[in-house]
């Protein structure tokens, strides 16, 4: 998979602050001596250490509790800038996502908020595919685009978003990702228009949800739901 090697030293990065060299070594069934190298940027792992540290190292590595440690929550709501302006943050992120798609047809990926959009080019460059870019405002139009109407709890107005009609056909298989999911209506409104549309629905990636939202998520037979933090 394209990027794997950074993904891998990412990984092996992360464990390196809780773990000295010897507990890596037994993890990962590699040398001290070529695990420094790893770290410290001197050599980068290729082909059959890059798989052997990935299936080693990722069943390891606790996304939730990173994503604890790097989003801001509170009473008032949570906060994820930080997490999707950190470039080894968004590696880190993406591998889970290609991770948990791997072998599912996929032919756009389509960000369902602006925080998403960072984590969506990543993994849109990692498997070369497009990305549908939904508006927060009317850009074509009414005859030439697609309205998505969606309600927020605890908001009276309801919200909308807009894509252009020929960007979505039968052809395509779409995957959305979502930085924080705070509306279970927004994911139906977006499953009904590509139905409407004519395409399948690959699945849904979070990286945080509500959890009693993320329960009334419900997808198209076949299609995949994984978020990495329900609060």
């Amino acid at each position: 998979m394209h990027g794997m090697e950074t993904v891998a030293l990412d990984l092996l990065k992360l464990l390196k602050q809780k773990y000295d060299y010897k507990t890596l070594s037994k993890m990962t069934g590699l040398p001290t001596s070529t695990l420094n190298r790893y770290i410290k940027n001197k050599t980068v792992p290729r082909n059959q250490n890059v798989k052997k540290l990935i299936e080693k190292v990722a069943p390891i590595i606790d996304m939730a509790e990173i994503i604890r440690e790097k989003a801001l929550i509170s009473d008032e709501g949570v906060n994820v800038y930080e997490l999707v302006s950190n470039p080894s943050m968004l590696k880190l992120i993406n591998f889970f996502i290609m991770n948990e798609f791997s072998g599912s047809k996929l032919t756009a990926i389509m960000p369902l908020d602006v925080h998403s959009i960072p984590l969506s080019a990543v993994s849109a460059i990692t498997v070369d595919r497009r990305i549908l870019l939904l508006s927060e405002r009317p850009l074509w139009d009414d005859e030439e685009a697609i309205t998505l109407t969606y309600k927020i709890p605890g908001f009276v107005e309801k919200f909308k978003l807009w894509l252009p009609k020929n960007v979505v056909s039968s052809k395509d298989s779409v995957l959305m990702i979502s930085s924080f999911l705070n509306s279970d209506s927004l994911v139906n409104s977006a499953v009904s228009m590509l139905q409407k549309r004519g395409a399948s629905v690959t699945g849904l990636f979070s990286i945080m949800a509500k959890e009693q939202l993320w329960k009334k998520v419900l997808l198209p037979p076949g299609s995949k739901k994984k978020c990495l933090l329900l609060v």
